[in-house]
């Protein structure tokens, strides 16, 4: 099963994402559903329109802040 997260997001978000091992998309298609979770970010009506979970750019910036001892570098 793959994590994939698309919506209105920063390029830094995106990108931290990826480093967590999300699949981002950048919304211009629609994702592939099957076995997936499926996060939109900052666009409710679109999670609605795919059945997919809903996420609003302040609770992706809390997740990254929870998620960034991950995302560091090992010395």
């Amino acid at each position: 099963m793959k994590a994939v997260v698309l919506g209105n997001m920063t390029r830094r978000q995106a990108e931290a994402l990826k480093r967590l091992g999300f699949h981002v998309l950048d919304g211009s298609a629609k994702p592939d559903l099957d076995n997936s979770i499926v996060v939109v970010v900052d666009d409710r009506p679109l999670a609605e329109r795919l059945g997919a979970l809903y996420m609003s750019r302040e609770e992706l910036e809390e997740f990254l802040r929870f998620a960034e001892p991950e995302l560091r570098v090992p010395d």
